[in-house]
C-alpha cells in the first residue's frame, strides 16, 4: 500500500502527499481555519460573558457556563477530527485543481 502520492507541477516540481490521516491538518490547519475565520466570535463571547453575566463585583460561574465551555471542548475536538480524516484529500483536489498531475506512488 501506498504511503504518499507523487504529484507533479506544470513546472516539474514534484510534491509529496501522505495517504490517510494528516496530523499537520489536525494540529495546525484546524486552528489556523480557526483562527482565520472565527477569531471574532471567540473575541466577542467572553466580553459579552463579563458584560452581561457580571453581579457586583465578581463574576459567577455555574454549571451552566462549564457545560457550555465542555460543549464547545468536544465540538472543536471534532472539528480537529475532521480536519485530520480530510486533510490529505483536500491538499489533493487543492494540486489538481492547481495544474499538477499524479505521476506515482511512493513507499509501500
Amino acid at each position: 500500500m501506498a504511503t504518499r502520492l507523487l504529484f507533479k507541477s506544470p513546472d516539474g516540481d514534484i510534491v509529496r502527499v501522505g495517504v490517510g490521516f494528516s496530523w499537520q491538518a489536525f494540529f495546525v490547519g484546524s486552528l489556523r481555519t480557526m483562527l482565520k475565520f472565527t477569531w471574532p466570535l471567540f473575541c466577542a463571547l467572553p466580553v459579552a460573558y463579563l458584560v452581561f453575566a457580571r453581579k457586583g463585583n465578581e463574576v459567577p460561574t455555574s454549571t451552566r457556563v462549564i457545560a457550555l465551555l465542555l460543549i464547545f471542548v468536544v465540538a472543536y475536538l471534532g472539528f480537529m477530527l475532521f480536519c485530520g480524516l480530510y486533510g490529505n484529500r483536500w491538499l489533493v483536489a487543492s494540486l489538481l485543481r492547481r495544474g499538477y498531475r499524479q505521476v506515482g506512488k511512493d513507499g509501500g
